[in-house]
């Protein structure tokens, strides 16, 4: 049996490929030859020769479907991260609108396209939070009411339920806190953004709890590992993997480390649970009434911070053959390089 299909020279479609996640999955395909299709609502953010930019709304159809035409493996990864519990109906329509109908809408036109493999990007999000202590992956989802984890379950579920059908084969990828050089949304940038403008760095809880950190590097190549063993009667098929540094730490301690390697000096406070939960129940509700302004700080943010939230990366080693390539504290140190230079630019 054909246990590997190198994607070399292959054309793949990345959906969110302007962003941070899709942009560094789009170099590494070049790098190995494929022709890319990069599809985002966004501009394209470097040229390429073998990379065609289709720009447009995953949940809208129409313009997805030129984007698929040729295309033998999907690489999802466009997705809104929400992490609100409450929020305007209107918001949390546009979320579940990009994040389960926008994968609907690309499992659907892969297979009418022909498309043979996928690799949808999902979340440890997804896990319930008796699960969260090192535990190997299972068929038990997240009941958490907050937007992100609602959405990514539901998505998730739509891939692996749709494998094998009309000839399309997918897996997902489960990601800790992403990060890495040119990461500028959601975790690197707006912490320097924060420091930049003299606010301290809030940490959570009492420091002892610990989460799954996933480097940009590690999570790449355990896309490409993904959807190279999606061949038939391979046990990757409709499968989940956590993949992550395999080197969880407390978030507290991921920060002050960043920014001591940035060369910044931060004064910095830490919240009790109970008074960072107020906040950001606090936070929420004023914009789930108002629109505005988005809180600063989640609970699911909070939650992250003060239970413990890892997991074992043992099938993805033993499925994948996948082996972190850095380590959280060398990837704090390059995402430090980069995180300095963005630092000085505000």
């Amino acid at each position: 049996m054909e246990r590997i299909r190198p994607l070399d020279g292959s054309t793949c479609l990345v959906t969110g490929s302007a962003g941070f996640v899709g942009s560094n999955l789009v170099r590494a395909l070049l790098a190995r030859g494929c022709v890319v299709h990069g599809f985002d609502i966004a501009a394209a953010p470097f040229e390429d020769p073998k990379l065609r930019w289709f720009c447009g709304d995953v949940r809208k159809p129409d313009e997805l479907r030129p984007a698929l035409e040729g295309v033998d493996t999907v690489f999802h990864t466009a997705a809104m991260i929400a992490t609100l519990t409450y929020a305007p109906r209107a918001f949390g329509e546009i979320v579940r609108g990009v994040n389960v109908e926008g994968t609907r809408n690309v499992i659907r036109l892969a297979q009418q396209q022909g498309v043979r493999r996928l690799v949808h990007t999902s979340s440890i999000v997804t896990v319930p939070e008796d699960q969260r202590t090192g535990e190997r992956e299972s068929d038990s989802y997240s009941a958490a009411r907050d937007l992100y984890s609602t959405t990514k379950v539901e998505s998730e579920q739509v891939v692996l339920r749709a494998n094998g059908a009309s000839g399309l084969l997918t897996a997902a990828i489960r990601p800790g806190g992403i990060y890495g050089p040119g990461e500028r949304k959601t975790l690197i940038g707006p912490l320097m953004a924060s420091l930049k403008q003299g606010a301290p760095l809030v940490m959570f809880g009492d420091g002892s709890s610990r989460m799954d950190y996933t480097y940009i590097d590690n999570l790449v190549d355990a896309q490409i590992r993904a959807a190279e063993r999606l061949v038939a009667g391979s046990p990757v098929c409709g499968q989940a993997y956590f993949v992550t540094d395999g080197d969880p730490i407390n978030t507290g301690a991921f920060s002050q480390t960043l920014v001591r390697h940035v060369g910044i000096n931060a004064r910095s406070i830490r919240l009790p649970r109970l008074v960072a939960r107020g906040l950001a129940t606090a936070g929420e509700r004023v914009f789930q009434v108002f629109g505005k302004p988005k809180p600063p700080f989640s609970l699911v943010d909070v939650d992250l911070c003060v239970r413990d939230t890892y997991f074992s990366i043992d099938r993805a080693r033993e499925d994948l053959e996948y082996e972190p390539m850095v380590d959280t504290h060398e990837g704090i140190r390059r995402t430090a390089e980069d995180a300095r230079h963005y630092y000085d630019s505000l």
